[in-house]
């Protein structure tokens, strides 16, 4: 389970997965490479998870 979009993580992403490995990715839709978010078992958008459980709610930063 990683929590990144960085798309340097693909080759790591890889060699488990040809190891029988299950990999999945949390990250924002608008913070993942597409090779990631198609490299993996699965992918899911962290913005999109119920806020409940994070304590507070989540927003998108504006201040760059």
């Amino acid at each position: 389970m990683f929590f990144t979009g960085d798309s340097d993580f693909l080759a790591l992403v890889t060699y488990l997965r040809n190891g029988d490995k299950k990999v999945y990715v949390f990250s924002s839709k608008n913070n993942i490479s597409q090779e990631l978010r198609t490299g993996a078992d699965g992918y899911t958008d962290v913005l999109a998870i119920e806020t409940d459980i994070w304590g507070k709610d989540l927003k998108h930063r504006t201040d760059k």
